[in-house]
Formats: structure tokens, C-alpha cells, sequence
């Protein structure tokens, strides 16, 4: 896995034009381990899968007569199952890199995100429990907000573990979280069911703020509402997203990473790409000079590369701030 992703940074260098900013690095290459998305459901008990064609996922393990099983099982180490792969992965890439060199530059190894960070506890929780999860915030609340509790308890455990671990800041003032599973509900029951569990991840896992968030799906109702409440200044959006009306939604103050759908970069002609990358970038998303020009919202495995170079083209084409 070390070798193969230098290798990839070197055929970047070696396949996309030398303007844009990919190839050997000036410094020093990086590399870091990567279990998303399916480390926190893993390492509470359920089952991974690899699928033709797919990234790893898993399969919900506390369904039906099984739902009350996790708190049986109780909260794991922070280093059992897939964190203890993560860990070990960690201390052969720091040990590898002590005397590596690709391309006569140096390698360096960032933090293993996957030990401190979180997927969302909604999120988690349709993981482990499946579209379940959705009927019991409406007809079992108890059972659904002690299941709530339960991740966010897990979560901050594992995250103080790993921060000790690394010798890194134990309650940094700001940082990152995601949480997709939010698309699928309103925000009036975001409000009641989510947000408190959100509030009280934050206030264990950082500091102050302001945070940023990742958030996949349609989710645009609920900015404004988490930007008022849990001090977020900064999304990373996935699919759908209405540019045009998105600034007057959250205002200009809160960065926004944003794009073209992958679908169009994945089976798109690069004319169908530039177009698209001009129409985000002449709606009003720009104005206040927040956005980020990406796609929405992982690059596809076999996307054509003259797709993302009409991408990135096209942002120095029509990407200017107004003044």
C-alpha cells in the first residue's frame, strides 16, 4: 500500500499537465492510512463489505430482535478490531518512511484520521441499524436517543485514546465532522433529535469553534440551523446543492466547498463539464470569495482525465472574484 500510493502521486506527475499544481512535490510526498467510510461500524461489530466495483462498507448487524445487542456488547477499546489494523498500519508506514525515499524526495506520514474523527452519529447509527433507526426516532425515541448517546460516547473515548496516543492537542479548539445521515430526516427533526447529540459531540471532541462539516446529499435546509447553532463556518457540500440560492441561504461569511456533479465528470464530455463548472461559478456562490471549486462529492474511480482538466480549466476560466 506505501509503494502503491507514491506511485499514483508519480503517474499524476507524469499524465496531467505540468501547470496545474500535481506531480513530485517540492518537500516531500505524504501519505496517510485510510479506512473510511466503515471504521466506526466496524469497530462496533458489524460486518465488512467488499463489493465488485465498490468502496468497503458494512452490513447492519442490530436489526429486529437484535437492536438492544450493542449495548450489551458495550463500547470497545479504542484499539480492538479495525483501530488495531489502523494502528499497526500507522507504525509500519512511520517505520518505513524513517529511510524511504520516491524519486529522490522524502516521505512523511499525517495523522490516521479514522483514530479521533467521526462519521456523524445519525450516521452511525443507520450503519448499525439500518432504515430502523428512522422509525425509532419517531416511535421509540428512548431506545433511539440511548443508542445516540451510546456513539457519541464511543466516539469521544476512541478520539481522547488516539489524541493521547499521537501526543496531539486533547481538545483542539477547532476541527471537522460529518454527519450524511441528516439528509434523510427535516430539519424540524434534526432540531429535536440530532442537534443535541451534535452540541454534545462537539463540545467533547473541540473547543470553540468555529467547525467545519462535511455533509453529502441534500442537505441544504439545514445549514442555516447549523450554522446558528453549532458555529459552523464551513461545508463541504456534496450533491444536490443550489448554488444560486445558496449564499442568500447561509450568507457570505461561510466558506463552501463545492462543484460539478460526478456523474457528469464520470460519463460527461469535457464541453458538458466546462459548461456546468461555468454556470456554480456564475451563480452567486462566489460572491464574498468563499467557495471552493471541486467535484461533488468523490472523484469516481476511471473518471477521463481531460474531464478534470476542463475542470480545472474552466475554474481559471470563469472562477475570478468580482471585485
Amino acid at each position: 500500500m506505501f509503494q502503491v500510493l507514491l506511485e499514483y502521486k508519480h503517474y499524476l506527475h507524469h499524465h496531467v499537465p505540468h501547470d496545474i499544481e500535481m506531480g513530485i512535490p517540492r518537500d516531500g510526498w505524504e501519505v496517510f492510512v485510510e479506512f473510511n467510510n466503515f471504521h466506526e461500524p466496524a469497530w462496533l461489530g458489524c460486518e465488512i463489505l467488499y463489493a465488485s466495483g465498490q468502496v468497503p462498507a458494512t452490513l447492519p448487524r442490530y436489526i429486529g430482535d437484535r437492536k438492544y445487542d450493542i449495548f450489551k456488547r458495550g463500547i470497545p477499546d479504542p484499539f480492538d478490531g479495525i483501530y488495531g489494523q489502523v494502528k499497526a498500519f500507522y507504525e509500519y508506514f512511520l517505520d518505513r518512511a524513517k529511510s524511504y525515499e520516491f524519486h529522490g524526495k522524502p516521505v512523511r506520514v499525517a495523522l490516521p484520521w479514522a483514530g479521533f474523527s467521526t462519521d456523524g452519529p445519525l450516521t452511525v447509527a443507520m450503519d448499525l441499524c439500518g432504515e430502523d433507526i428512522f422509525s425509532d426516532m419517531l416511535v421509540e425515541p428512548e431506545h433511539f436517543h440511548r443508542l445516540m448517546d451510546f456513539i457519541v460516547e464511543a466516539t469521544l473515548r476512541k478520539a481522547r485514546a488516539w489524541r493521547a496516543y499521537l501526543q496531539i492537542d486533547a481538545r483542539p479548539q477547532t476541527g471537522s465532522f460529518s454527519d450524511d445521515g441528516i439528509q434523510l430526516i427535516s430539519t424540524d427533526a434534526y432540531r429535536k433529535h440530532v442537534l443535541p447529540h451534535h452540541r454534545r459531540l462537539l463540545d467533547g471532541l473541540f473547543g470553540g469553534g468555529p467547525y467545519s462539516m462535511h455533509l453529502c446529499g441534500n442537505v441544504q435546509r439545514h445549514l442555516p440551523t447549523i450554522i446558528r447553532e453549532l458555529n459552523v463556518n464551513h461545508f463541504d457540500t456534496g450533491f444536490p446543492v443550489n448554488f444560486a440560492t445558496l449564499r442568500d441561504e447561509i450568507g457570505e461569511e461561510v466558506h463552501i466547498n463545492g462543484g460539478v456533479h460526478i456523474d457528469i465528470l464520470l460519463r460527461g464530455t469535457p464541453a458538458e463539464v466546462r459548461k456546468e463548472v461555468q454556470r456554480i461559478l456564475q451563480s452567486k456562490v462566489t460572491r464574498g470569495g468563499r467557495f471552493i471549486m471541486k467535484e461533488a462529492n468523490n472523484m469516481p474511480p476511471c473518471t477521463p482525465e481531460e474531464n478534470i482538466l476542463a475542470m480545472y480549466e474552466a475554474t481559471k476560466a470563469y472562477g475570478t472574484y468580482a471585485p
